[in-house]
């Protein structure tokens, strides 16, 4: 995942992200974009950014998803 953030803009969230996911052991989306301050959709397009780097999806769901790393 780092990789993957050493090539961000200097204003991006998308390394505090991936800190978020090293800090907590389960992150969902309302829970990403409440601590960062972002909306869900950019939570989600940062998840989507991180590609092949995408934490483990915990729930297997749709909806409700939750990712952590295992």
């Amino acid at each position: 995942m780092s990789r993957v953030t050493a090539k961000t803009r200097s204003n991006s969230k998308l390394p505090e992200l991936v800190n978020l996911f090293l800090s907590r052991p389960l992150v969902t989306v309302p829970l990403g974009a409440k601590l960062l301050k972002v909306t869900p959709k950019a939570v989600d397009l940062m998840l989507a950014q991180l590609g092949g780097a995408l934490p483990r999806e915990l729930t297997g769901r749709t909806r409700y998803r939750a990712w952590g790393i295992v």
